[in-house]
């Protein structure tokens, strides 16, 4: 038998399984590659309007007041989702922050016009677009040359991973049927994402998830402080069905974490960043294949450790690597 090997990029919606923030100029959506932005791009950004899209799943109010208080980039404005008219807002000089919640499939066309799904991506997060030009052909149709300069990606829960696979069980998923769709889509979180997003751009900084950062001094503050951390890190789940295996014990994951610690829910997690504490939160952030570990300031947003491996789990050895730089 003879397979065509052609390869049809398909989408469709679906949430994904991702958390943190990227700038730079995205290569594909499917992967973490960026490349920088050139300044004039940077010197273009800075005098947009910038336009958030607010998800109907968010409360309007409370992110306006949130968001403003920590958006200094440019101006902002902010518009409810049901009320966001893309075609009236694509204008040069105007910069959309707006939900990107497209899933990628790619399969193979095999003999007999049947297909194969042979691997499979997945997107949500806050995609930052700017309107660099827009010209107008003679039907009246705008055509837009678009900046997409940065993301602000968001973690799936198991349960939600889970639940579009085809194998999904009711009865295989009663420890994490409570779950909501995503983890940390809620403004506690965003509030720090948006202010990582503000100072780079402001800095004009790339931000590459692929980066490994320390900030030794600020690490050591941790040998005296309590390092939070969300109870999901816990759960294992088969990469390919996406079912929970396994909930490992706590003491088992920080075994040779040699400072404080607390697991917190990911709602309880939140409410303590609203709360205006300053503490610092472990943060992790699943792209496909791609696991981003960081330590977050509830109060700044300020990452002071980042590292990117290819893994579907936190590990011991990636606490026991934490901890020893707290101890250096």
């Amino acid at each position: 038998m003879t397979k065509v090997s052609v390869f049809i990029v398909l989408f469709f919606m679906i949430f994904s399984v991702n958390a943190q923030v990227s700038i730079g100029r995205s290569v594909s959506p499917t992967n973490l590659y960026i490349r920088g932005i050139h300044e004039k791009y940077f010197d273009f950004l800075e005098t947009t309007t910038s336009y958030l899209i607010v998800p109907e799943s968010l409360d309007f109010e409370i992110t306006k007041e949130i968001i403003s208080d920590v958006w200094t980039y440019n101006d902002i404005v902010f518009v409810p989702a049901e009320d966001y008219d893309e075609q009236s807002l694509m204008q040069k000089g105007n910069t959309i922050i707006r939900i990107h919640d497209t899933g990628y499939k790619l399969e193979r066309k095999e003999e007999g016009n049947t297909t194969r799904t042979v691997n499979a991506w997945f997107a949500y997060k806050f995609e930052l677009i700017s309107y660099y030009e827009v010209t107008v052909n003679k039907k009246g149709k705008k055509k837009p040359d678009i900046l997409k300069l940065a993301d602000i990606c968001f973690t799936q829960s198991m349960h939600h991973r889970y639940k579009m696979q085809p194998a999904y069980n009711v009865k295989k998923a009663q420890n994490i049927i409570d779950e909501p769709d995503i983890y940390n889509f809620y403004l506690g979180y965003i509030k720090n994402y948006f202010q990582i997003l503000n100072k780079g751009l402001t800095e004009r900084r790339t931000i590459d998830l692929e980066e490994k950062f320390i900030d030794e001094s600020n690490m050591k503050l941790l040998k005296d402080q309590t390092l939070y951390a969300p109870e999901w890190i816990l759960k294992r789940i088969n990469p390919f069905t996406g079912m929970v295996k396994a909930i490992e014990q706590p003491e088992k994951l920080f075994k040779d974490y040699e400072h404080s610690y607390e697991m917190l829910s990911y709602d309880a997690l939140n409410d303590k960043i609203l709360s205006g504490e300053e503490f610092y939160y472990l943060m992790q952030t699943q792209f496909n294949e791609h696991q981003i570990l960081s330590i977050i300031n509830s109060v700044s947003g300020a990452i002071i450790y980042s590292a990117e491996r290819k893994s579907y789990k936190v590990s011991s050895k990636d606490i026991r690597g934490i901890s020893k730089l707290i101890s250096e």
